[in-house]
């Protein structure tokens, strides 16, 4: 049980929550299984706002942080993207944007056709659902980073491979920087939503070599989308190509 929390005043509230959330699980005071507070004992542990709060834990959530277990109420259940909230501009730069980008377009056409040859019903409605609720979620920036980043935890989850689940939830945070740029648009966001019903198409069908290719063009138009944001800059982002089977060739050296 986690118990005395306190925190010190500052700009954002919330932002001091997730900190001093961090700071404990990096002292190992806070471990993946334990239970937090309900919200109410928490904000009077840390004389807070109820709304700082949930405002906190929203970013936990998002994250694949935290999960509401029945019964058990809200667990720690992943570490990793603490640490990177602790100074989140250091993603925000073009080089490490492009990065992130480089590793989903490897990864991700791997695990989707790995989803197409092992998939079960659970796994598939599981898929289904994300796109149901991210539909839903057009016009609103946060529910619809939360909806994408679920899709591929739960496409990661269909593939049966828990390494590369491991993986996808590790990098869940990192995931989030390049996904935000991706989202501000409904346009575009219709554009992603419908890569994620062909992904889904192909794994339906058991189409491996689909599902890899329909998984490389969603990452292709998201990092087009990057692109017209601005976030990145055209010389920066210029990711390997990927072919169906997520190998790549090595790029140019920066200069």
């Amino acid at each position: 049980m986690i118990t005395r929390i306190s925190i010190p005043r500052a700009i954002s509230v919330a932002g001091s929550i997730v900190h001093e959330i961090a700071r404990l699980v990096a002292s190992g005071k806070i471990r993946p299984g334990d239970k937090f507070p309900p919200e109410a004992e928490l904000a009077k542990q840390m004389k807070v706002g109820r709304s700082s709060i949930r405002e906190a834990f929203r970013v936990f959530q998002m994250l694949g942080v935290t999960e509401a277990k029945p019964g058990r109420g809200t667990v720690l259940i992943n570490t990793a993207p603490l640490f990177a909230l602790i100074d989140w501009s250091k993603f925000t730069s073009a080089d490490l944007i492009n990065d992130i980008v480089e590793a989903r377009l490897a990864l991700e056409p791997l695990i989707a056709a790995m989803a197409a040859r092992r998939a079960d019903a659970a796994g598939l409605r599981r898929i289904e659902e994300t796109i149901e609720v991210g539909s839903r979620a057009v016009g609103d920036e946060a529910a619809s980073i939360q909806a994408s980043l679920d899709f591929h935890t739960a496409v990661a989850e269909a593939s049966g491979n828990q390494t590369l689940l491991l993986v996808t939830r590790l990098l869940r945070s990192l995931y989030f920087e390049s996904t935000r740029y991706s989202r501000r648009n409904p346009e575009n966001y219709a554009t992603l939503l419908a890569d994620h019903q062909e992904i889904l198409a192909a794994i339906r069908n058991g189409d491996p070599k689909g599902a890899a290719a329909a998984s490389e063009s969603h990452m292709r138009h998201g990092l087009n989308i990057v692109l017209e944001s601005g976030a990145v800059g055209q010389d920066h982002a210029m990711p390997r190509k990927v072919g169906a089977q997520g190998r790549a060739t090595r790029r140019k050296s920066r200069t």
